[in-house]
């Protein structure tokens, strides 16, 4: 679990927000030292030059006016040394000002990259500036101690605030993730809970937060991907229950026409070719009972091949083949040419299948349409027609409009199915609509 919270949402974002905040603060930190430390400096530099050419005009008579450089300087001379050297008629003149010559005893070292910065006890910095004016050697020291005083208490002051905004930043950090992954963490936790459920409702729906949209968003998918599996559930149910309902019908009549002939078939020998035909009846709508939900199961991961198909050829082939098996009249009218991208054979299929069904459903006397369109066909019969509440569920398996008016009429209850299935594969669309007066139209729609 621990493993989990480490790898969660909430965790990711607050550490890669931290290691952002970090980089962030340790840049503007760096900066703002920096450019503090930088200012100070040449501020510092500046005014050792300024005091460069003060001292240059306070020598007078080949000697130092000392105390008219201390009133103009602006520059505490204890923490600045001046030396200034001449040779005059072969003789080497040396000035110091006051604890100089201490001062130049002490051991020097120096910043690599700049020889103007020299480091005396104890790692004090001094400025040195020198200059040579009309045979006078000017040199300067001036003690950087209040810069880098000035600078340490910025760098102080620097650090703690840093240090506070970064900890109040991480602070704030974590409850703002925590808050963006709270509603993840709710739907995992109701989904849990769906899982852990011993029973579970067909209308079991996720919570949807209001906020954010991208999980409002999320919750609203799964619920519809719940709601699909629950209805394929139901469809699922049903279709067992459906099929063993079919199942059960023949088998049922084979086995008592199997025990009628073992009690009274000795008896009445009359009676075995009777029920022997009755037996090889129902064997055989079993039998293709079996076959057609084998070929449904076959379509569920099936892939077919589509060419462009003369459609009015196979419709007159069609017609045809089956005219003389067929009591109604079958016609074919519309548009002269119409060719479709789709399988042929699954197009012979399924427009024999509707034939067949619009055959079952029509008077013997009533004429049977094929009528072409420029991106359809026409399936149209003259029978009893299907109630509008129905239209939606006919392609459903073993669904059959009114059972009480059809339970006559032979099928399977599978073939409009298998059609739907088909035409699905196909990209094919298919409606159902009412043939005006009477009967009923199936329009398959090529895309």
């Amino acid at each position: 679990m621990k493993l989990a919270k480490s790898n969660s949402s909430a965790s990711q974002i607050t550490r890669t927000y931290i290691l952002i905040l970090g980089f962030i603060t340790v840049i503007m930190g760096l900066s703002l030292a920096i450019g503090v430390g930088y200012s100070l400096a040449a501020s510092k530099i500046d005014d050792a030059n300024g005091l460069m050419d003060s001292l240059q005009r306070s020598f007078i008579d080949d000697r130092p006016d000392w105390e008219q450089w201390r009133s103009n300087s602006n520059i505490d001379t204890r923490d600045t040394h001046v030396r200034v050297s001449f040779t005059k008629k072969s003789k080497q003149h040396v000035y110091y000002s006051p604890g100089t010559t201490k001062f130049l005893s002490e051991k020097t070292n120096y910043l690599p990259f700049n020889q103007s910065i020299e480091i005396r006890n104890f790692w004090r910095p001094y400025y040195h500036v020198q200059k040579i004016t009309k045979g006078i050697h000017y040199e300067i020291w001036v003690s950087f101690h209040s810069v880098t005083h000035i600078f340490h208490l910025i760098f102080d002051i620097l650090l703690i605030v840093t240090l506070v905004s970064f900890l109040i930043g991480i602070w704030l950090i974590i409850i703002l993730a925590k808050k963006l992954n709270q509603p993840l963490e709710n739907l995992t936790a109701s989904t849990h809970q769906i899982n852990q459920a011993g029973q579970i409702s067909y209308d079991t729906q996720l919570p949807i937060p209001e906020k954010p949209q991208e999980v409002k968003d999320l919750t609203n998918e799964f619920n519809q991907l719940l709601s699909q599996l629950n209805h394929q559930a139901i469809r699922d149910r049903q279709f067992v229950s459906d099929a063993s309902h079919e199942l059960r019908t023949p088998i049922t009549a084979i086995r008592g026409h199997v025990q009628f002939i073992q009690r009274h078939g000795k008896e009445h020998p009359e009676i075995i070719d009777k029920s022997v035909g009755f037996i090889d009846s129902e064997s055989k709508r079993m039998q293709k009972l079996i076959e057609s939900l084998l070929r449904l199961s076959r379509m569920d991961n099936a892939k077919v091949k589509r060419e462009k198909v003369d459609v009015k050829t196979v419709m007159s082939a069609i017609i045809e083949t089956y005219q003389e098996s067929i009591s109604q009249k079958l016609i074919l009218t519309g548009v002269s040419e119409l060719s479709v991208l789709v399988n042929q054979d699954n197009l012979e299929q399924m427009l024999i299948a509707l034939l067949n069904n619009a055959s079952k459903y029509s008077d013997k006397s009533s004429t049977i349409t094929f009528n072409l369109t420029e991106h359809t066909i026409e399936v149209i019969d003259e029978g009893m027609g299907i109630p509008d509440a129905d239209k939606s569920e006919i392609f459903e398996r073993f669904y059959r409009v009114d059972k009480a008016r059809t339970q006559k009429i032979p099928g399977t209850g599978l073939g409009l199915a298998i059609v739907k299935k088909l035409a699905d594969l196909n990209q094919i669309k298919i409606k159902v609509e009412d043939n005006k007066p009477r009967g009923t139209k199936f329009i398959l729609i090529f895309k």
